[in-house]
This record gives C-alpha cells, sequence and structure tokens, in this order.
C-alpha cells in the first residue's frame, strides 16, 4: 500500500463518515454491497448486473450497507428504494448522456479532464485530491443545494434515504471522504449531485457548509469506507462478514481496498466488468449504453450463481 493512500485511509478511520440508524439497529450487519463509478454507461451495466443477480436470488436490495460512488450512488439509490426501476435505468441513463452531450457541445465540460488528473495519482509529484478537487471548482462554480437537487430530481428515486444508504464524495478543501447518508438530512437527489459531480464533467456541489466533488476522485469504488461507517463505533461489519465489490470498470484502487478489507477478516468478492467501451469518455457516450446493458446481462447471469451460494450462504 502507498504512503499516499495509507494515509488517508488513516484519515478516513476517523469518522468523519456517518451511517444511517445502525448504531441503533442491535447485532452488527453481515453483508455490504460496493457499487463502483462509472458513468452513465457503467450505471448501466451495473443496474443490469444487480436485475440478473436478484433473478438469481441474491437479494442485495435489503443487504446492511450500500455504498455508492458516482454512477454506484445512482444505482444504489434505486436498488434500495426502487428497485423495480432498475430495469428502466439504461433509458434514464440516456437522458444523463444527453445532458453530458450538451454541456460538452457548449464548453461548458472536458471530457478528458478527469482522465488526464487520475491518470497522475500513481506517478511522482502527481496532485493530491485537494488539487484535483479545486481545480474542478475553478473550472465552474458549484451548485447550490437547490441547483443541484433540481438536476438530478428526475434521475433519482423518490422518497426518504434508506436505512441502508451511502454515497462516497470528496471534500474540495479538505481532500477527504465523506459518505452522505440519511443522518446529513440532504435530500437523496443532492447527494447523489454530491457523489457525481466528476472534476471536468458535472459542477461540484455546495452542501452542508462545505464543497464537494465526486467520490471517484478518492478512488473507483471506496469499499475502504466500510470500515468507519459507523462513525467510530467499531467496524460496520464483523469479522468474517460478506462484501461484494460490483465494478463497471478495472481500477487499481479494487485491489488495495480488497487487500484492506481482508485484513480486517472480511469475506470479499470482486465483479468487474469485461470490456464493454474503448476509453473512459465512452463511459458518458449513450452510443455504450446498449452495450453496457447486454454485457451487465450476460455477466450478471454467468456470475449469479457462484455469488448466490456464497451470499447466502450462513
Amino acid at each position: 500500500m502507498s504512503a499516499a493512500f495509507e494515509n488517508q485511509h488513516r484519515a478516513t478511520m476517523k469518522g468523519h463518515s456517518r451511517m444511517n440508524d445502525i448504531r441503533q439497529r442491535g447485532p452488527a450487519p453481515a453483508k455490504a454491497l460496493v457499487l463502483g463509478g462509472g458513468g452513465p454507461v457503467g450505471a448501466s451495466w451495473e443496474a443490469m448486473v444487480l436485475l440478473e443477480l436478484g433473478t438469481a436470488g441474491l437479494s442485495a436490495a435489503d443487504c446492511d450497507v450500500v455504498v455508492g460512488t458516482s454512477a454506484g450512488a445512482i444505482v444504489g439509490a434505486w436498488l434500495t428504494m426502487r428497485p423495480h426501476g432498475l430495469a428502466a435505468l439504461p433509458d434514464r441513463m440516456r437522458e444523463r448522456a444527453a445532458w453530458h452531450a450538451d454541456r460538452a457541445t457548449n464548453g461548458r465540460s472536458d471530457r478528458d479532464k478527469l482522465t488526464r488528473l487520475l491518470a497522475k495519482k500513481s506517478e511522482a509529484g502527481a496532485p493530491s485530491m485537494v488539487a484535483i478537487a479545486q481545480a474542478a471548482v475553478e473550472a465552474e462554480p458549484p451548485l447550490s443545494t437547490a441547483e443541484a437537487e433540481a438536476l438530478w430530481k428526475l434521475g433519482s428515486p423518490e422518497g426518504s434515504w434508506p436505512r441502508n444508504l451511502a454515497m462516497a464524495s470528496v471534500n474540495v478543501k479538505t481532500g477527504e471522504a465523506h459518505t452522505w447518508s440519511a443522518d446529513d438530512e440532504i435530500p437523496v437527489a443532492v447527494g447523489i449531485a454530491c457523489s457525481t459531480a466528476a472534476p471536468g464533467v458535472a459542477p461540484a456541489v455546495d452542501a452542508a457548509g462545505a464543497v464537494w466533488v465526486d467520490g471517484g476522485v478518492r478512488s473507483a469504488t471506496n469499499a475502504d469506507l466500510i470500515l468507519n461507517a459507523a462513525n467510530g463505533h467499531g467496524d460496520l461489519l464483523p469479522s468474517g462478514g460478506k462484501v461484494l465489490i460490483v465494478a463497471c470498470r478495472p481500477a487499481d484502487d479494487i485491489a488495495r481496498e480488497n487487500s484492506i478489507l481482508t485484513q480486517h477478516g472480511y469475506d470479499v468478492r470482486v465483479l468487474v466488468s469485461d470490456p464493454y467501451y474503448q476509453k473512459p469518455a465512452d463511459l458518458l457516450d449513450s452510443r455504450f449504453i446498449d452495450a453496457a446493458t447486454e454485457a451487465g446481462r450476460q455477466q450478471g447471469r454467468k456470475a449469479a450463481g457462484d455469488l448466490k451460494a456464497w451470499w447466502n450462504e450462513q
């Protein structure tokens, strides 16, 4: 584990993240689902994977914790609030992809910016998460809470925060991660807006006294945030608890976080997408949604038997 990642991991373990009513729910939970980022196209892939897993008998909607980053925040919201809406999510994501295309046409976004910045994270002298986040704010003023809610009102399910849903974002000023939950008392749509505010692609969000960008600035999956989601009251999952990571694009973060969770005694399975796009910018392109949808269906069916047996075993 790199020194930079270790320092960030220690910071996240200080309890800045909060999770619904877990502390009042009695016995420690045993299952967690982590949904990674990947734009409207990646969200379509994740939705189909979860539908196929659900059809096979792996019910992730009622697991103890769902931690979503960016696209995963969108899918996590639908999964936990309106699971029947997952089937229509690719069509909703076409609308979101059209929004991105309009911004690009009008010169309001730079689709390669996030790719360039994140590619430098592993290089010597690479920009910190703070630098990446602040670059996003310099490019475009952040949205207010009201503007953020309006932006995602039609793309998010209606209703109050579920007990088991969290969405990862990064604080522009500190560079630290935060998982939005019911404890924060913000609308679900605002949480989604914060978690999907990818630098160069979507505006940052001013909420709860700070400015926030996409949790993907820190990690593609943020699976290690499960460790501190109990807000300093001990690990969220007991040793031996199950963690399923569903990632709609490959990333080095996944192996690091898998190692962290395994070292803490968790039983981890990872499902990473087969190739269905050519370059990262394609994850914003509606032309790849059909390919992602079909790939998600096929991969979900293929993995369902093994994952169901593992997920449901006592």
